[in-house]
């Protein structure tokens, strides 16, 4: 909208002259009294400058003007005058109300500059609020957005305590009907006022032999999740895919399920087969893991990868001399279960950034780069209720170091040299050999030999020099796994159209 001006006075020859001397430059409205003035701000308005007479009958233009800044502060005064009292405009122009006070007769010049001038102020006044407005919104906005990331963060720490309690139980149950009953409450639980039933087989294909069952029968419309080996399906979960109000299973929801029924089929498995129960836990946090995958455009191959990548510097540093007080067959057993766990923090980051096409705003990055802080709380929250697990300690590092630079110009902590725990160290380089010569959407997978360069001229900047060396010496073993696991483009492409917005919408 242009600019407009105001002109009041009850001299009908100013008005006129006013108006022709200022209507040559910019669009002009008159009025030939305060209260026309006044109409005219309301129902036409508002106006980028006034020039008002000061002497006018009835409401005077000193009134007139301080009514419009009340009404609207972006609205800029002049006032003419002949004779004005000395003190009234000192404190006008000291208090905002008049920016210019012109004398009777105001030569053409004089006026135009004026009005330049004035608009030149209204402008400066209309950015003031519109920045204030917009950094008012801000703050709301991000005190929103912190709320729900809170949120999110607290939802899935309960969450991972709850599995993590089951896997726990899991560990002491002494027959399949114990487990098909811890498996009902927990899944119960995840998914909330849902009936759920547990079903468990001695073997794939046989018959159901215990049942558990946590809250009412399903009813309705139902779900169905399998239980699965590697010999077939050892077993389901059927619940009600609405809760008690209406609503269907979300995709969190559903992920929980399906890493609540993967331990459930490792504990039912090793049950039968009278064997340790150590994979259910492992198959427990692997789950964990992959609900963070599963929200990025990652396959699942990328956690068996990253975690073969670390055995294989993990043992050459030993092998080299180095670390053997530290890197010993526990901390590499640790290694191999603690990597998959590297970027559990996203399941904080809220999808409009994680699954973000294009690249990120400077704002959304210092968002993403939150993730390893999320992954630190929220192992250092399992932790605090079972600290157990000697790899539970490695993969708070992990998740928290892994973004660390040799050098201290990584995140989020500016962590320099060895103040950075080797677990982390070791999985920065085996995260980004991955991330180089794997296949995206984005971009073509780099050749091994081009991986292996560059990391070459990061070996004491980005990376650890003797995990860089440990890892060189092995390089053709750093290959053969990356040969034999490559996703393929097809691969990549499915599993970012199922991760897209646009499926998570469906």
């Amino acid at each position: 909208m242009a600019e407009r001006i105001l002109l009041v006075d009850d001299a009908r020859e100013v008005l006129a002259s006013f108006a022709r001397v200022v209507g040559g430059r910019h669009a002009v409205v008159t009025a030939e009294n305060a209260e026309r003035a006044l109409a005219l701000c309301r129902d036409e308005g508002p106006f980028a400058v006034v020039v008002a007479d000061y002497e006018m009958p009835g409401m005077r233009g000193i009134e007139l003007v301080m009514r419009i800044r009340e009404e609207w502060p972006d609205t800029v005064a002049l006032m003419v005058t002949g004779l004005v009292d000395v003190d009234v405009a000192i404190d006008a122009l000291h208090n905002g109300r008049v920016f210019r006070f012109l004398e009777k007769p105001c030569p053409q010049t004089h006026l135009l500059s004026a009005v330049d001038e004035a608009l030149t102020e209204h402008r400066r006044l209309r950015a003031e609020r519109e920045a204030a407005s917009s950094l008012r919104f801000s703050r709301a906005a991000l005190e929103h957005f912190n709320g729900r990331l809170n949120e999110l963060v607290n939802e899935q720490t309960e969450a991972m305590l709850r599995l993590n309690r089951f896997v726990n139980d899991l560990n002491g149950v002494d027959s399949l009907q114990q487990i098909a009953e811890l498996a009902a409450d927990a899944v119960h639980d995840l998914v909330g006022e849902r009936g759920v039933v547990v079903e468990l087989r001695s073997r794939p294909s046989g018959e159901v032999e215990c049942r558990g069952r946590s809250g009412p029968e399903p009813r309705g419309a139902q779900r169905r999740e399998p239980a699965n080996t590697a010999d077939g399906e050892i077993g389901c979960f059927v619940f009600d895919h609405l809760d008690a109000h209406g609503r269907p299973l979300g995709t969190l929801h559903a992920n929980l399920v399906a890493a609540a029924a993967a331990s459930t089929a490792v504990a039912a498995y090793h049950q039968i087969r009278r064997r340790e129960r150590d994979d259910a836990q492992h198959a427990t946090i692997l789950a964990l893991a992959k609900l963070a995958e599963q929200r990025d455009n990652e396959t699942g191959k990328h956690l068996e990868r990253v975690s073969l990548y670390c055995t294989l510097i993990a043992e050459g540093l030993r092998e080299d001399g180095w670390h053997r007080d530290v890197i010993d067959d526990a901390f590499v057993h640790d290694l191999y279960r603690s990597a998959p766990l590297h970027d559990i923090g996203k399941v904080g980051i809220p999808d409009a950034i994680l699954l973000k096409p294009g690249k990120l705003t400077p704002d959304e990055w210092q968002v993403m780069k939150t993730h390893t802080d999320i992954g630190a709380e929220t192992l250092r929250s399992v932790m605090d209720h079972d600290g157990s697990q000697s790899f539970l300690g490695m993969s708070l590092d992990i998740a928290w170091c892994h973004h660390e630079y040799w050098n201290g110009n990584g995140y989020p902590r500016a962590l320099k040299g060895e103040a950075i725990p080797l677990a982390a160290r070791i999985l920065a380089l085996a995260d980004v050999y991955d991330a180089l010569t794997s296949v995206r959407v984005y971009k073509s997978a780099w050749t091994h030999a081009a991986a292996l360069d560059w990391i070459k001229q990061e070996a004491g900047t980005h990376f650890d020099p003797r995990c860089v060396e440990s890892f060189v010496a092995r390089e053709r073993r750093a290959d053969e796994i990356r040969a034999r696991l490559a996703d393929t483009r097809d691969e990549v492409a499915a599993q970012h159209e199922l991760r897209s917005p646009r499926a998570h919408a469906v």
